[in-house]
Formats: structure tokens, sequence, C-alpha cells
């Protein structure tokens, strides 16, 4: 039963992503839009596949004492709640990257506005799912509150830069909206 559970969670979160990535470039290119509904649930798997090993590294290197499966069960829950807060985004995104692509004058416009708006609300969607599982998880390690902050700020810090390594490798935030006369390559 467990395990249905767990693959139920593991598909809603992939389908939640699939909805934001979407969304995301909806505004833009249909054809970005369409890559997306794979490349970004590819980009939030990826970076909780390499997440999960690095937290519990990091957790045991500042001496939290956490079982792999509880890291495990914890981060795979923290891009799950990732997955659905920025989900619920996707009507806004959806939104306001149709009335950009509406008002493009064909320069560059609002369309880094637009890209850095998103970036901050991956980054504050990620940060409330680190700090909402991290809370329940820490207590279990009966560390201080000291080591409890360093092992929830090392966890946040490797977020960043494994979610930015592999954005950058699959690019889904990356358009040039279809107002510009360029086909996607």
């Amino acid at each position: 039963m467990s395990r249905r559970l767990d693959l139920a969670r593991l598909l809603a979160t992939l389908a939640a992503a699939a909805t934001y990535g979407f969304a995301l470039n909806a505004g833009h290119n249909l054809l970005y839009a369409s890559r997306n509904l794979v490349k970004f649930p590819l980009m939030i798997g990826a970076t909780a596949a390499i997440c999960s090993l690095a937290y519990w590294t990091t957790a045991l290197l500042l001496g939290a004492r956490l079982s792999f499966v509880a890291v495990q069960r914890t981060t795979w829950g923290l891009f799950h709640d990732t997955s659905l807060l920025l989900a619920s985004l996707a009507p806004v995104v959806l939104f306001v990257g149709l009335i950009l692509r509406a008002t493009d004058d064909g320069w560059l416009g609002e369309y880094d506005f637009f890209f850095s708006a998103n970036v901050v609300a991956v980054a504050v969607a990620g940060g409330l799912a680190l700090v909402q599982r991290a809370r329940s998880l820490l207590p279990k390690a009966g560390l201080p509150l000291r080591h409890a902050l360093c092992v929830v700020l090392a966890w946040g810090v490797l977020s960043l830069f494994v979610g930015g390594q592999v954005t950058f490798l699959m690019q889904p935030l990356v358009g040039i909206p279809a107002t510009r006369g360029v086909t996607p390559p």
C-alpha cells in the first residue's frame, strides 16, 4: 500500500511540475510550452534525486544522525510540496505570460521581469517547502537549534546550487516570444 501511495505522490509531483512548466512558456510559444511538459518535471526530479543524496551526506557531516530513508522521504516530500505550490501559480503565470505576449513591442520588453519573477517564485516555493519539511524532520535528530539551522541553511544552498545547474542544463525557463518572428530551434 505504501508503494502505491509513493507512486501516486511521484505522479502528482510530476503532473504539478508539468502544469507549471507548460504555463511558464505558453505565453511565448506553444512549442516551448509543450517541451516544458517534459523538461520541468525532469528538472524537478533530477534536482530531487541529487539533493536527496546530498542532504543525507550534509546532515551526517553536520552531526545530524538521520536515517537515509527519513531524509529521502523528506526530500521527495519537499519537491512534491514545491511542485504543488508552483502548480497553484500556473494560472497566474499563464495569464501574465499571455498579457506580456499581447503587449510585446518586438524588443525584450517585460520578458526579463517575467523570467526573474518565475525564478523567484521557484526559489520561494522551494524555500517554504524546505522549512516546512525540515521542521518535521530535524527535531527527530535531536540537534540543538543552532545545528538544525545550519542543516537547513546547507540544504537550501545545496538546493539552489543543484537546481541552478540542472536548470542551466535543461533550460526550461528560456523562451523567445513568438512576436519576435523567430522560430524556436
